[in-house]
């Protein structure tokens, strides 16, 4: 007889966060600025505990509404884009690609160590974060984790990576 796997998934109506982007495409195209209502849905995997259960629910629930939270009516932006150039001075984000130049009160934005602001790298930037948020209560006994990114009802990005050992 094989062994069993587990896994807990939270999805919440509450894990929605409204935020504007753009992306390049096709080597060359920046689209529009535009935004969307995120959906965020989040698994992990890992052995049952003392207490029959892979992790507390609401353990994992908080974290991922305090990072849905944190993304919540902000322009997203890419730091490690090669031709979108992000710069900050005292009070304005500025973000250029060629010609074309965007500005936004500091306050307005959250820059990403991403390259494109796609869901699936707001996925892995969202799994990493909430492993942040929970490895010392969670320890090392997780397999994975997997961030899932919704931005137009029903198309997910997904980023499952695997839980840190240490």
């Amino acid at each position: 007889m094989s062994e069993a796997i587990f896994r807990v998934d939270v999805t919440k109506q509450q894990f929605v966060f409204s935020a504007a982007h753009f992306i390049t495409f096709a080597g060359d195209i920046c689209e529009r600025i535009h935004g969307h209502n995120w959906g965020v849905r989040a698994s992990v995997e890992g052995p049952l505990d003392e207490n029959r259960y892979v992790v507390d629910f609401i353990a994992l629930r908080d974290a991922v509404l305090k990072e849905t939270n944190h993304f919540d009516h902000h322009v997203l932006l890419p730091s490690n884009h090669a031709e979108i150039k992000v710069t900050r001075d005292e009070t304005e984000t500025t973000a250029r690609f060629r010609e074309r130049r965007w500005v936004f009160p500091n306050e307005d934005c959250l820059i990403l160590p991403v390259v494109n602001t796609t869901a699936e790298e707001i996925a892995r930037v969202l799994a990493e974060r909430v492993i942040e948020k929970t490895k010392s209560q969670f320890g090392s006994a997780l397999s994975w984790i997997e961030v899932a990114v919704d931005e137009n009802c029903g198309q997910w990005g997904v980023c499952r990576i695997p839980w840190p050992s240490e």
